[in-house]
């Protein structure tokens, strides 16, 4: 096999391993799912339409409304209208939805912190020169790409 191959194979890999813990830590603790952890990602920043949600996450209108109604009914989210155009309806974060950033963050932190237990400063620093190198080609591919 290729090396190419290989490290795309082991980012993959990555990358699943490290959804399905956050998954499961979500569902777990707060019952949300996957579809509604990316409404929330889309609106967690900044208030969006649904429309905008739905192009986003190329899902119809009718899926996302439904999984915004249940984020709305556990009051994860809010409708608010448009102060200029009433026809518009936004879709924001509460507060409830704010406070899981916290635990968010300690769980990153822990996790990566009992991930890497073990390893040793050589192989800690491997790791970071590897994942730096890695980025700094992917930003220059995309630098290419613009």
């Amino acid at each position: 096999m290729n090396r190419s191959l290989q490290i795309s194979q082991s980012i993959q890999t990555l990358y699943r391993s490290y959804s399905l813990i956050t998954e499961r830590l979500f569902f777990n603790e707060y019952k949300l799912t996957k579809p509604q952890m990316s409404v929330i990602g889309q609106i967690y920043k900044a208030p969006k339409t649904i429309g905008q949600i739905s192009e986003a996450l190329q899902l119809s209108y009718s899926t996302v409304s439904g999984i915004i109604d249940r984020l709305e009914r556990d009051e994860w989210i809010k409708r608010v209208r448009d102060q200029s155009d009433r026809r518009v309806i936004w879709i924001e974060k509460t507060e409830k939805l704010s406070q899981i950033r916290t635990t968010l963050s300690f769980f990153q932190e822990n996790f990566f912190n009992s991930v890497l237990e073990g390893l040793d400063d050589e192989e800690l620093d491997k790791i970071i020169r590897s994942l730096n190198l890695l980025n700094s080609q992917l930003e220059k591919k995309a630098g290419e790409r613009v």
